[in-house]
């Protein structure tokens, strides 16, 4: 072998062990960074089959941490999500200056362990917004909206949501967020399945 190729060769071999400091896998929604293996980020809005790419996700990363920063979106999908949160027995996260609202919510209750260092807000869910501007009988639109209703309530229950959550979420309208106080935060922070109390 020349020393031309042996030098290129080298080169070669050092370019593939420098590691991309923001080397990242997309799933649907979802982002991994190589460099915080164990956490999921989560920073757009929930839509269909995001359920699916988190699975994916959690196929092929060791996750224990899901980080959140969503303004909420499809409602079943964001439940489905929460579902699989609690199942693992993740922590999930929302970071300092950002926000984690509507159907957002339900992945943060899911968690293990619940740290809000940014703002959670809740509101009461009817059908969605697609669902309102097109004709249906008003019998439909009523059963899906206590179809919606009674899967949140289910959920949200099988989380161990402390029951002021609740009391936040029925006292809005459709389009009014509530945010919680820190010393909110900090109760449901508390409250995780595992009974342990999150860091503050």
């Amino acid at each position: 072998m020349s020393d031309n190729a042996v030098l290129i060769t080298s080169f070669s071999l050092a370019q593939a062990d420098q590691h991309d400091p923001f080397a990242q896998s997309r799933y649907g929604s979802f982002v991994h960074f190589d460099t915080v293996p164990n956490a999921l980020f989560f920073f757009e809005a929930i839509e269909a089959e995001d359920s699916f790419e988190f699975r994916k996700a959690l196929r092929n990363h060791e996750i224990d941490t899901v980080v959140l920063a969503s303004p909420g979106g499809s409602v079943l999908e964001g439940l489905q999500m929460a579902g699989i949160i609690h199942d693992r027995k993740l922590t999930t996260y929302i970071p300092e200056s950002t926000y984690c609202v509507s159907a957002c919510s339900f992945m943060v209750f899911a968690g293990d362990m619940r740290v809000a260092s940014g703002d959670l807000g809740v509101h009461q869910f009817s059908v969605d917004k697609q669902a309102r501007t097109k004709e249906a009988p008003m019998g439909a639109v009523d059963f899906r909206s206590q179809y919606t209703v009674s899967e949140i309530i289910g959920f949200l229950t099988e989380f161990q949501t402390p029951p002021f959550v609740f009391e936040r979420m029925f006292e809005t309208g459709p389009d009014d967020m509530y945010y919680f106080s820190p010393s909110e935060l900090r109760d449901i922070a508390r409250l995780g399945a595992s009974g342990d109390i999150a860091p503050n």
